[in-house]
């Protein structure tokens, strides 16, 4: 049914894409050869093709709730991390990866995405423009494939997790896909400083091979100006655009919101849903 998967980037909103996989994936018989992912939703389509994902859920709930905020200040003087998200997320791959690296690279071939600034920029001052363009692409222009970075710039480059030795080597590419300085340490991979793969383009169609077939994208943003559904024609390709049918009632970096967590997820469900009674209303996709 669709030949490619995309995952969005969004950090605690990917949830919802979990949710509505799960909903879909066996009446629509959902085995793409290729997944294109960025950011947070790398971690998610890894957890998924693991199939560890409803696992995932209920860790991270646990988690948010025995973390309970999103700053430490009272860590502002000492050694330990004034933001908590860094050590959960890696934690969490920690102990979800185990087991599971074997099956991903059996399955599907996943492509991550990262980014690297300009030969004209580094350190620091990439990091504050790279901060800069995320910003303006989320909340002022709300395009879904934005230029901005590319015009400076910046590159996304793609790594298949079939070239990564281990479940940590994993681990360390989803880190540089999702390095969001000061929420998480400065990355490197290669040997070159990276950035959140998704200041570039959070909905990371690069990934995709130019074959022709249907690609399913999975957004977590609501784009108010497109509906729940939608599709483009781009070349021999349909790409078929799903969102989340409202705003999320949890922010990208929330990681203290267990309850906003499981309601993301019962969002990805429901919409899946929705989509199923809209797109296959006799039922499963042969």
């Amino acid at each position: 049914m669709f030949d490619q998967v995309v995952f969005a980037g969004g950090g605690v909103r990917c949830t919802w894409q979990i949710g509505f996989w799960e909903s879909i994936a066996n009446r629509v018989r959902l085995r793409p050869k290729v997944v294109s992912a960025v950011s947070a939703g790398a971690l998610v389509s890894s957890l998924i093709l693991m199939g560890r994902s409803l696992d995932a859920v209920e860790h991270f709930a646990e988690a948010f709730e025995e973390n309970g905020r999103n700053i430490h200040w009272g860590n502002l003087f000492n050694k330990d991390p004034l933001f908590p998200h860094h050590q959960i997320y890696r934690d969490g791959m920690c102990r979800l990866f185990e087991g599971g690296f074997e099956r991903l690279c059996a399955t599907t071939e996943l492509r991550i995405a990262v980014s690297h600034s300009p030969s004209w920029l580094n350190g620091p001052l990439a990091l504050i423009v790279g901060a800069g363009i995320d910003y303006s692409d989320t909340y002022l222009t709300r395009s879904l494939h934005p230029n901005t970075a590319r015009r400076l710039g910046y590159r996304q480059l793609f790594h298949s997790v079939r070239d990564c030795a281990d479940h940590e080597a994993l681990q360390r590419l989803i880190l540089s896909s999702s390095c969001t300085p000061p929420l998480t340490p400065r990355q490197q991979h290669g040997g070159l400083e990276v950035l959140d793969g998704g200041i570039v383009d959070s909905v990371p169609v690069g990934g995709l091979d130019p074959d022709p077939g249907r690609v399913l994208i999975l957004l977590t943003r609501n784009y108010p100006q497109y509906p729940s559904c939608f599709t483009s024609q781009k070349d021999e390709q349909l790409w078929i655009y799903v969102q989340p049918s409202r705003p999320l009632p949890i922010s990208v970096w929330d990681f203290a919101n267990p309850q906003g967590l499981w309601q993301a997820f019962d969002a990805g469900y429901a919409d899946g849903e929705a989509f199923l009674a809209v797109r296959f209303p006799e039922g499963s996709a042969k």
